[in-house]
């Protein structure tokens, strides 16, 4: 709706304008009350068409997908649309899994031992013992017998989510065929963080846990399948709904043991007639508490016939994994799972036997799975960016040791990947732009900006003044910032774009900070920043308890309180006001770039004299370059020079607490530097596409993705990225040659 009234809106305004602009190029004249503005009339139709047709290709892009009301849960085509989303959403999943290539029927057991039935909570058991699932048996089926209600385990890369899937898919068509049939929803138990708080859409008679959970699952819903929280929590209120609960091992560990109480208390409160959920085994059997569900189902390893047969049913293609696997018994060990069985014949699909016998296996797995990744990226497919290894490699690397030191064993990787989450990963090339290019660059545009506004406005002595104040300022003590050795090709271009973006951006705050003064004139403007300079000292006198402290405090000042009396007495009070305004900008402007690279590394602080000369050149080229322009250098502007002074000294008191921004800006500047240094994605959506072509990353929903498996997120997190890069190189260049 909002939407429709900003397309009818636009429309109807830009048709109303376009005959008076017309009618004003011709020789007419407009209406009186737009005589004024008539010069404004020709963009302002221009913005108005733009956001008509922004607007209508949002709305054509959203209508691809049925949409489900929000008013009514009962809309006759609310149930329609969203099995039309659930199917969606299923065939993306399984199109960018491993298990759509290698289709293996997966053996079961009943361990109706590992759950708390619920009639055992009332007659004991006379068998609990394990039993073999017949083999035909599908997985719908199974739920069937455990009354909708069971617990999937297995080892890692066993096949519990694809086995979910497959049951979601049975579950989905049986909803479409009966309306009495409650529709399947698969949900990533990962994001869930057993956060315990009311909010105003929640049940009053749900407990603080419980609340929390649904009010979560109703955002997983509508994130992807778009199903409205209050349609949501109809559906879940009437039974509608069978919740397929994907992963609880990956739930943070100390929240893992919450989720038995929270789905005991949903069956009650909530008609839940169907529920699975899967966990690795040697997890689930740590937890303190059984889940309270009907049935359990454990997938067994695959055996060495199915392992076989599947390569005897592929053909000669595969004739290098055979040869890999008779070469080394031991990799029977790892290929008893259909996540190991892809990872090996995508790695050594098409090789020839003789290159796998001539390669030594130290460690089988990070082998295995370093050869699965070389032939992967080595491969060419079809896709919009190509990039060269050490770029893919060093952005993988980067994007599984953020996704699982942010979020424990998840797999998804976020929209978002600043500005929290990078303490801790600290990269010698980073390290060195941080320390070697930034620091000096962002040091010399901050004195370059306000010396070239202070001599332009002021003259030479202001300039001077400015100058010096911050070259004192970053002289003295602390000094963050470290010396580094080494060099990169992209260091001088990244200088330059520091140095000429930090001077415009340094330029245009200060010549607002002036006109604010000017605006304001100079009386309230003496009366605010005399309010904050005093703020600022009586938070110190709070703060510090060292008498010595306070009588420097007092001194300061009172130095502070005579010199300005003293300009005050017998000069221009807005010179003087802006001088301070410069001189508190500069100050807070030097503690913001100090305190950038200290949040991440280790504090080292250099004692030498390295960033003076860039200070001092900063200013050095801002004097030129007002010289280019035609300033006046002679300008008597002593009061001016008096405020900078005085606003640099008043604000020497606050150099003990960081600013507010500085943890933000901080890692602002080194999520930048991993992008240019190739360790993240400028264009996120297209390397992600690139990784899901190569089945490294699986696209899970609209612009999601995640880590085809821990497994794979893991050895890529734990690898060195440049020596993978060098294998990747090297598998391209053997296939290169044998063209």
């Amino acid at each position: 709706m909002l939407r429709g009234v900003v397309l009818v809106v636009t429309v109807s305004l830009g048709l109303v304008l376009l005959p008076i602009a017309i009618n004003v190029g011709t020789g007419g004249t407009a209406p009186a009350f737009l005589a004024p503005y008539v010069g404004w009339v020709w963009p302002a139709i221009g913005v108005l068409w733009l956001v008509a047709v922004l607007t209508a290709l949002f709305e054509l892009r959203d209508r691809r997908l049925p949409r489900i009301s929000r008013r009514a849960a009962d809309q006759p085509r609310n149930r329609p649309n969203a099995l039309a989303r659930i199917d969606r959403y299923y065939s993306e999943r399984r199109a960018g899994s491993l298990a759509a290539r290698t289709r293996i029927a997966l053996a079961l057991d009943e361990h109706p031992g590992v759950v708390v039935r619920p009639y055992d909570l009332f007659v004991q058991p006379l068998d609990s013992a394990p039993r073999r699932v017949p083999n035909e048996a599908d997985i719908a089926g199974v739920f069937d017998e455990l009354q909708d209600s069971m617990l999937i385990l297995g080892a890692p890369g066993a096949g519990k989510t694809t086995l979910l899937l497959d049951l979601a898919r049975n579950l989905a068509e049986q909803a479409q065929d009966s309306k009495d049939q409650p529709m399947p929803v698969v949900v990533d138990l990962a994001g869930w963080s057993a956060q315990t708080s009311y909010q105003k859409d929640d049940d009053p008679s749900d407990s603080p846990l419980l609340a929390g959970f649904v009010r979560w699952l109703l955002y997983e819903l509508d994130e992807r399948y778009g199903i409205p929280p209050a349609v949501g929590r109809t559906w879940l209120s009437d039974g509608q709904l069978t919740l397929l609960l994907d992963g609880l091992d990956e739930i943070a560990e100390p929240h893992r043991a919450k989720l038995a109480p929270a789905l005991e208390e949903l069956r009650h409160n909530y008609r839940i007639g169907q529920l699975a959920v899967t966990c690795r085994t040697n997890d689930y059997e740590r937890l303190p508490q059984k889940l309270r569900l009907f049935g359990a189902v454990h997938i067994r390893p695959l055996t060495k016939e199915q392992v076989l047969g599947y390569f005897a049913e592929v053909g000669p293609a595969l004739d290098g994994a055979r040869a890999a696997i008779e070469q080394d018994a031991a990799l029977w060990e790892l290929v008893n799972s259909p996540l190991m069985l892809n990872v090996m014949v995508l790695a050594y699909q098409g090789r020839a036997p003789e290159d796998i016998n001539a390669r030594g296996v130290a460690d089988l797995r990070r082998e295995l799975f370093d050869t699965y990744i070389c032939e992967v990226l080595a491969r060419n497919r079809q896709t919009a960016r190509q990039y060269d290894a050490k770029t893919a490699v060093r952005r993988l690397w980067c994007l599984a040791w953020w996704t699982r030191r942010r979020a424990g064993d998840r797999t998804a990787v976020p929209r978002w990947m600043m500005p929290d989450g990078w303490y801790g990963l600290s990269l010698p090339g980073v390290d060195y732009l941080t320390h070697a290019v930034c620091l000096p660059a962002l040091f010399a545009s901050l004195t370059a900006g306000v010396t070239l506004v202070m001599v332009a406005q002021y003259g030479a002595l202001a300039g001077l003044a400015a100058a010096g104040s911050a070259l004192l300022l970053v002289h003295l003590l602390p000094h963050p910032w470290q010396k580094h050795e080494g060099s990169g090709p992209d260091r001088v271009p990244l200088f330059a774009l520091i140095l000429f973006g930090g001077t415009a951006v340094t330029v245009a705050v200060t010549v607002a900070a002036l006109g604010l003064v000017e605006l304001l004139t100079a009386k309230p403007t003496l009366v605010v920043e005399a309010a904050v300079i005093a703020g600022a000292y009586g938070v110190e006198l709070l703060v510090f308890h060292n008498n010595r402290r306070r009588l420097l405090l007092g001194v300061r000042v009172a130095v502070v309180a005579v010199a300005s009396w003293i300009t005050l007495s017998f000069g221009d009070a807005t010179a003087f006001a802006c001088g301070v305004a410069v001189g508190l900008l500069v100050a807070q402007g030097i503690r913001m770039i100090k305190s950038l690279p200290t949040d991440h590394l280790p504090s080292t602080g250099d004692k030498g004299w390295r960033m003076d000369p860039w200070v001092a050149g900063g200013a050095v080229v801002a004097f030129l370059v007002a010289l280019l322009l035609g300033a006046d250098l002679a300008s008597p502007q002593l009061e001016a020079v008096a405020g900078i002074v005085v606003g640099t000294v008043a604000a020497k008191a606050w150099r003990r607490r960081p600013p507010v921004l500085a943890g933000p800006m901080s890692r602002l500047l080194h999520d930048s530097l991993l992008r240019w240094s190739g360790y993240l994605p400028w264009h996120r959506r297209a390397f992600l596409q690139y990784a899901a072509d190569r089945y490294v990353l699986a696209r899970t929903g609209h612009a999601q993705y995640s880590f085809i498996h821990l497994l794979v997120r893991d050895h890529l997190a734990e690898c060195v990225p440049d020596e993978l890069a060098a294998k990747v190189d090297l598998r391209i260049a053997e296939r290169a040659a044998r063209r």
